[in-house]
């Protein structure tokens, strides 16, 4: 069934670029992850729509892939917040220790 309507150019605006980012920091390729390529898809909608109501629907969704890309993603390699107090402790005491070597 071919449909007459003129064929809606979608605009990638600040929401595109803020979900693009997002993607990046997080290392998934919307190239390989179908739900990655969906989220920037939504993100294109929203920057391009309109209708309010359709923005609404169009941001509910884009908020549950990014969710579910987001607990799918790989771990980062830079640790967390307990690494970084961790590794500040090691550098303390072995300061420490060095002043009392001498």
């Amino acid at each position: 069934m071919k449909s007459d309507a003129p064929k809606r150019r979608l605009r990638r605006g600040a929401i595109a670029a803020a979900t693009t980012a997002q993607l990046e920091d997080l290392g998934v390729d919307p190239a390989s992850s179908a739900l990655a390529a969906a989220a920037l898809r939504l993100a294109a909608e929203i920057d391009s729509s309109q209708d309010a109501k359709a923005a609404a629907t169009a941001t509910r969704e884009l908020r549950q892939a990014m969710a579910v890309v987001v607990a799918a993603a790989p771990p980062k390699e830079r640790g967390d917040r307990i690494d970084q107090l961790a590794e500040r402790r090691v550098q303390r005491l072995s300061a420490q220790a060095d002043e009392g070597a001498g």
